[in-house]
């Protein structure tokens, strides 16, 4: 789900509604895939870089929230 970030003023793919309150909410440009000994490229080349939870992307979801970490 997206929500807009009052702060950043973009969409922000986060897990529910109420992300942007919580205390593990981080929002960051996606990088992209990451392959080893590549390195970073961009997910979808020629449209402009979504915005995700930091936080979710790498350590999913605490567990006091549902512990998702699926990024849809």
């Amino acid at each position: 789900m997206k929500v807009r970030d009052k702060k950043i003023h973009e969409d922000v793919n986060v897990c529910e509604k109420d992300c942007p309150t919580r205390t593990c909410y981080w929002p960051r440009p996606d990088p992209g895939i990451f392959t080893q000994g590549v390195g970073y490229r961009i997910r979808y080349p020629g449209r402009k870089p979504e915005w995700i939870c930091g936080h979710r992307a790498i350590h999913g979801c605490p567990n006091e929230y549902g512990g998702k970490n699926e990024l849809t």
